[in-house]
């Protein structure tokens, strides 16, 4: 019969007289709490990864199916955007006691498949995605493995998933409205891909807009755009082809009308320029962009009070919350 012994599991009480702390501190910080301060953090949980005390945390949460651990599933993790966004999805996940990793899709619904299945693999809490909307294959993966999700920044027609985004509708009309009064009446809109949510609901804002001040329509001025960062961008071209026609550009997104700003730059022409998403807040770039935006922490909230919703079974059942948009004007440098 063997002699050997199991290695005595380690407690906080053990942590505690190691470090000096109280059991207390140690529960607090181990849970990340903000009653204790980073430095006491840092050596409670480094005294807790040498006594093998974090490994075995892991394995209790996942003998009880709760980790603590979430996973968010972006499209593109170079846009500024995006990481603003995961930013602060972060900080209040992390005020909750959660961790989160992040998964890149690269808009590619194959890539997006296979960061779900991962995610579920993992034994995650939840999964926060902005979809590429090209299948809802995925959203019957997590309700048949039960996973609580939130759809960000987009939406399915005529199917309700736990959503949510902002008013983009109100985002196109608010952009193309501060070209107008600027007396412009020959828009260019540099759009996102037709089968993305956001787009329509942002070339529809444009569209009320110019019929609320009697400007017509011309479907020459709605132009698709690349919308991840790819050295053949087509709306590159588009400009230089369409130079005289249009007097401003409202671009989909903040990463495109940064790009057409240096187009414009480059063939020798100035038009104002208006973006969506704002992340200049967030960016000290010296493009003084004016851009159509909404509260960042207040989005982050309510995409994490949806999720607990579910994982705390709270939920009244799918539904979505649209956030309010507003122009966050800035100097028209490029007008």
């Amino acid at each position: 019969m063997s002699n050997l012994k199991r290695p005595k599991r380690v407690t906080m009480k053990d942590i505690a007289q190691a470090t000096g702390f109280t059991v207390n501190t140690v529960s607090h910080a181990l849970k990340d709490m903000d009653d204790i301060s980073e430095e006491t953090k840092k050596i409670i949980r480094q005294k807790a990864v040498e006594m093998g005390y974090l490994t075995n945390m892991l394995a209790a949460s996942m003998r009880l199916g709760v980790t603590h651990t979430l996973a968010i599933i972006i499209p593109d993790i170079a846009n500024p955007f995006f990481a603003a966004k995961v930013r602060e999805m972060d900080k209040v996940l992390r005020k909750n006691g959660y961790n989160s990793f992040i998964m890149n899709t690269d808009e590619n619904c194959d890539i997006e498949m296979e960061a779900v299945r991962t995610a579920i693999s993992r034994k995650v809490d939840g999964i926060i995605i902005c979809p590429t909307q090209k299948s809802t294959a995925i959203f019957d993966l997590m309700l048949a493995n039960g996973i609580p999700y939130v759809i960000i920044g987009r939406k399915f027609a005529g199917r309700l998933f736990y959503t949510v985004l902002w008013d983009d509708v109100r985002a196109g009309f608010l952009a193309t409205e501060h070209l107008v009064k600027m007396g412009k009446k020959q828009i260019l809109y540099l759009n996102g891909p037709p089968h993305i949510s956001s787009s329509n609901d942002r070339l529809a804002g444009y569209k009320k807009c110019l019929k609320r001040y009697g400007i017509p329509f011309n479907k020459r001025l709605v132009v698709e755009a690349e919308i991840t960062p790819r050295a053949d961008s087509n709306h590159v071209s588009t400009i230089a082809d369409l130079k005289g026609e249009f007097d401003a550009i409202f671009a989909f997104s903040d990463f495109i009308a940064l790009a057409a700003i240096d187009t414009l730059a480059r063939i020798g022409l100035k038009v104002p320029i208006v973006g969506v998403d704002d992340i200049l807040s967030d960016l000290n770039f010296p493009m003084p962009l004016t851009s159509v935006g909404i509260c960042k922490a207040k989005e982050a909230e309510a995409i994490v009070e949806m999720l607990f919703e579910q994982i705390k079974n709270y939920q009244k059942g799918p539904h979505m919350v649209v956030l309010e948009t507003f122009l966050v004007e800035r100097d028209e440098k490029y007008s």
